[in-house]
């Protein structure tokens, strides 16, 4: 692909080598993520090993696909969906922002706190009452 027409594709695309050094990029791709010279400085220690895999399947010509943890411009970890194709020994790859892994939000886990500390507030109460009960026969 000519490097004037990749630098518009209009998402995340690195044209790279079997070893994930960056040969080509789009332009947007640095509104995502820091320009780099290697894929493998922006990829979570924890998905390298899903990286080897999309690298190593140079000789498949069908896509592979994975979801991999990228950091970003920002220096925050983001879901990406990543797709590599092979033509030879150029892999280009296309990562698009995946959904968010859903995390429970403070609304989800207040309304259980509140509720426990309805709980633990009725329990409290409970215990002075014994106390107070027991205070007495002692007298």
């Amino acid at each position: 692909m000519d490097t004037s027409t990749t630098k518009w594709i209009p998402v995340p695309y690195f044209q790279i080598n079997q070893e994930g050094a960056i040969l080509n990029s789009s332009n947007i791709t640095h509104s995502y993520l820091h320009p780099i010279s290697n894929i493998w400085t922006i990829i979570h220690k924890e998905d390298r090993n899903k990286a080897i895999v999309m690298l190593s399947q140079s000789t498949n010509s069908d896509p592979v696909t994975k979801h991999l943890i990228l950091q970003t411009r920002n220096g925050f970890f983001g879901n990406f969906k990543c797709t590599i194709q092979w033509d030879g020994s150029i892999g280009h790859l296309v990562c698009t922002e995946a959904k968010i892994i859903k995390v429970p939000s403070v609304l989800s886990v207040q309304k259980p706190l509140v509720n426990t500390q309805k709980r633990l507030e009725e329990s409290e109460k409970h215990v002075n009452n014994v106390t107070k009960i027991l205070n007495m026969r002692k007298h």
